[in-house]
């Protein structure tokens, strides 16, 4: 297994005009069509670094302790109360081939400010939003904003494909792209 360059990432995902292809190829599962690219909608190159991509803010932030989900269209900004546990959905469609794996990392920006998150795997062939959960353990409130790089994906190109293929039955939150499912999944 090695991690992916910014060189090789930019050689590897679809390009803007093939995003809407490229969610039907994974939805479908197609994977000779896929032909071992990956799928970061909206995909910015600012975002890069030399071997990671910064995922932003998207339209969803869920507190867990009020129960509040906060709609980050209108608001574009959130403040997240000191001792909240907090969920976000990332603005990025992500879709892995059966090559790849990834993980969602702290940013130390974030850490700083004393707002730890938990570290997250995206498995290969997974598609969709991700939800990726912190706690504010500062003394203050901690301002969220829509669009802003929030935590770093990491990826892994593997040493064979997978053959497991993630399935909508095994992974209910597959091709979501709202955090009221991962709710809801959480509910049942």
């Amino acid at each position: 297994m090695c991690t992916v360059s910014d060189t090789s990432l930019k050689e590897l995902v679809f390009p803007k005009e093939e995003y809407e292809v490229a969610k039907k190829l994974f939805q479908q599962r197609d994977w000779d069509s896929i032909e071992g690219r990956i799928l970061i909608d909206p995909f910015n190159i600012n975002n890069s670094g030399p071997f990671s991509y910064d995922l932003c803010v998207g339209d969803e932030v869920f507190e867990l302790n009020s129960k509040r989900k906060i709609s980050m269209i209108s608001k574009k900004e959130a403040f997240i109360e000191p001792g909240e546990i907090f969920f976000v959905l990332t603005q990025e469609y992500i879709g892995l081939p059966r090559e790849f794996a990834a993980s969602a990392m702290p940013r130390f920006s974030f850490v700083r400010e004393g707002v730890m998150q938990s570290m997250t795997k995206i498995d290969p062939t997974w598609y969709g939003k991700i939800v990726v959960a912190f706690a504010n353990h500062s003394k203050d409130p901690f301002l969220l904003k829509k669009g802003q790089a929030f935590c770093t994906l990491v990826i892994h190109r593997l040493d064979k494909p997978a053959s497991k293929i993630l399935s909508s039955e095994d992974v209910p939150a597959l091709g979501k792209e709202s955090i009221d499912f991962f709710l809801r999944n959480k509910e049942k």
